[in-house]
């Protein structure tokens, strides 16, 4: 029987921090590991990685979403991203940003627009998910004019998990619960968990205008079993390291109550 969600924090929160100090923060907040943002091309395979995480667990990766060149190419870093989930202990999920049509990354979305078994053309081992997030979505969207009904189908058709972000949904104006209802559960890998206000993403819960505690109490009456993210804003903490700890910490309690049925 599967467990309920582990709870998770994304080091994007604090990326103004070395890593080092996300993951000391995450350890003394109760997190069961954190999303590593792919920032750098210095987070490889090997033993200085696992040195800095100090033994705190990554359980899921979230590819490179700008600068591609750094890896050499678009394609590169979402190589080089599984690379490094393959070797992570315990990392069972990598988030990837869909491509647009941008000119920047067209050569990139062609390559997607003709693939087929993403886990296997990436060399994902087995039980790597790799999940495919909704962004903001303007009005001409890349996925064309109804965007959440083909990002579902691109997800079946490539053999993908999704990465639901539910502050990308608040700010493309979509509504949040029936959107999260249309999502098959054996497909719904992560939660990206911040609020929004017409614009403004990634907020701290509570203070924006989505339906967070329904989301909560959706998820664990649809027994959902994967990786709950933490995504918010280093403008939402204060700048002493223990305070920071405290506040997330409180957070992390109110949202495992509510997925354990709590509330």
């Amino acid at each position: 029987m599967k467990g309920p969600p582990d709870i998770l924090l994304s080091t994007g929160s604090l990326f103004h921090l070395p890593l080092e100090s996300i993951a000391r923060i995450g350890r003394a907040a109760g997190f069961a590991g954190l999303e590593l943002i792919m920032s750098t091309p210095d987070y490889a395979p090997g033993q200085e990685i696992l040195d800095r995480l100090a033994g705190m667990p990554v359980r899921s990766l979230h590819a490179p979403f700008r600068q591609w060149s750094r890896w050499g190419g678009h394609l590169r870093s979402w190589q080089a991203t599984v690379a490094l989930a393959n070797f992570l202990p315990g990392a069972d999920n990598v988030t990837l940003h869909p491509p647009s049509t941008a000119l920047s990354e067209i050569v990139h979305y062609r390559w997607f627009r003709k693939s087929q078994d993403l886990p296997a053309l990436l060399g994902a081992q087995d039980g790597l998910s790799l999940s495919l997030e909704n962004l903001p979505w303007v009005e001409r969207s890349p996925l064309a004019r109804d965007p959440f009904t083909t990002l579902l189908r691109t997800i079946e058709e490539k053999n993908l998990a999704m990465t639901l972000d539910v502050c990308h949904l608040g700010v493309s104006r979509r509504n949040v619960l029936e959107d999260l209802a249309r999502v098959p559960v054996e497909r719904l890998s992560n939660i990206h968990f911040s609020d929004a206000t017409a614009w403004n993403e990634h907020l701290w819960p509570g203070t924006g205008e989505l339906p967070l505690d329904e989301v909560l109490r959706v998820l664990a009456r649809n027994g959902f079993s994967g990786h709950l993210t933490v995504e918010l804003s280093p403008e939402c903490f204060p700048s002493q390291e223990e305070l920071v700890a405290e506040k997330l910490a409180s957070l992390r309690g109110h949202i495992a109550r509510l997925l354990a049925g709590a509330g």
